[in-house]
């Protein structure tokens, strides 16, 4: 697959209103598993901070593959 394809999907789904509705819910539930945690509990706060962090680079790389998509078109357009 190359990078305009993978740019096509990642932006089909960011863009999907099912992926943006999941993707709404899994911030939610990681937000109430932080606000939930007790104070002190340094392990289950590092297990949801995990969590949290690895939820964060699927959606980054999502917007990284767009924008590689973005820069190589660009390119592709000035030669």
């Amino acid at each position: 697959m190359n990078i305009y394809d993978k740019a096509n999907a990642a932006k089909r789904l960011q863009e999907n209103e099912d992926f943006k509705a999941v993707t709404g819910w899994i911030e939610a539930d990681i937000f109430a598993a932080f606000k939930s945690t007790k104070i002190g509990n340094s392990e289950e706060l590092s297990n949801v901070h995990a969590l949290s962090h690895g939820f964060k680079l699927v959606t980054d790389r999502i917007a990284k593959y767009i924008e590689q998509g973005k820069f190589e078109s660009a390119k592709d357009e000035e030669r």
